[in-house]
């Protein structure tokens, strides 16, 4: 058993007991497998008092009235948090600042996520004070007209035509669109539906379309097309992306060996691997949502690394700029 995963088992075990516990029960539990004893294990013991006293959890000796040492405890009282007490209001604007940093990209999303489920672990298990209102922020396009566009194409089963450019195009392509269904995804609007040009279901992010959405208008009481009867808009809007996108890019990303044993727990697929000598790991993704696996790089914090392509890495550099405008800094 190494340093960590000892000092993990006494600080749970102590906690668990609620009651002080002698240095001969701990040899028989915690430190079972510590093959020297007396004066050895307590000198362990003692490294490992202080260990946890400078990670800020007080493990207390608890002594009789004759000054004799009965044995070690952690305060509940002191370990964990006090409860949140907090008022509607606050309630309210607790959601809306966490929206900002859940959708926008920043490195403090991962531990704002995380944030926003413990109070709502709390809440389900019995404290009512703590619940925060359920907030969805659906963005539009820049032009409303682009929506209604694509809306009426999708009724009437109209084919669209537009100017689109994916990330890692040069220029804009001209594309002829069969419109099968409208999503939004983490504040973004995406259309799905079968592009004439590459022959099969694609699906479109609004944002990178660069011109005006036009609707075919010969025959407006007949429909251009017709949507396959298999086609579920529900299943393509699961977080995997299974269809082929505009988006998708290959991006490789350097994982600090710290934080390498982490560079599956994203949602873009990994093509190839590499370790190198020193522990870094060299991974290259199938990305089919760069603002998201942006994001998602960007929670490792100095761990990982955007290498290429260069879109992505100005995306990320963007991304950090932002939040250090935000914060009154200077771009680096």
């Amino acid at each position: 058993m190494d340093k960590i995963e000892r000092l993990i088992n006494l600080t749970a075990y102590l906690l668990d007991r609620g009651h002080p516990v002698t240095l001969e029960q701990l040899s028989t539990t915690v430190y079972a497998d510590h093959e020297g004893g007396g004066e050895a294990l307590r000198r362990m013991f003692g490294r490992d008092k202080d260990e946890l006293r400078d990670m800020g959890i007080e493990l207390e000796a608890v002594t009789a009235a004759g000054g004799e040492e009965v044995g070690y405890t952690i305060s509940r009282e002191k370990y964990y948090l006090p409860q949140i007490d907090l008022t509607p209001q606050e309630r309210i604007a607790l959601g809306m600042v966490s929206r900002l940093f859940l959708g926008s990209g920043t490195p403090f999303s991962g531990p704002a996520h995380s944030a926003m489920l413990k109070l709502a672990f709390d809440a389900r298990a019995g404290h009512p004070e703590l619940e925060v209102p359920s907030m969805r922020w659906v963005d539009v396009p820049r032009e409303r007209g682009t929506l209604d566009t694509i809306l009426d194409a999708l009724v009437r089963r109209k084919v669209l035509s537009f100017s689109y450019r994916s990330l890692d195009a040069g220029e804009p392509l001209k594309r002829e669109v069969e419109p099968y269904g409208l999503l939004n995804r983490r504040g973004s609007w995406y259309l799905v539906g079968r592009c004439r040009v590459r022959e099969e279901v694609r699906c479109f992010k609004l944002d990178r379309i660069t011109s005006k959405v036009g609707r075919n208008k010969k025959s407006p009481r007949s429909a251009d097309f017709e949507v396959p009867t298999d086609f579920d808009l529900q299943k393509e809007a699961r977080w995997e992306w299974l269809l082929p996108c505009e988006e998708e890019v290959k991006a490789r990303v350097s994982f600090a060996p710290r934080l390498a044993f982490a560079f599956e727990s994203g949602r873009a697929n990994v093509v190839t691997s590499k370790r190198l000598k020193d522990g870094t790991l060299k991974v290259t993704y199938r990305v089919g949502d760069p603002e998201e696996f942006v994001d998602w790089v960007l929670e490792f914090g100095a761990d990982a690394r955007i290498i290429s392509p260069p879109e992505l890495v100005a995306m990320a550099r963007e991304r950090l700029q932002g939040v250090l405008r935000s914060l009154g800094g200077e771009d680096g």
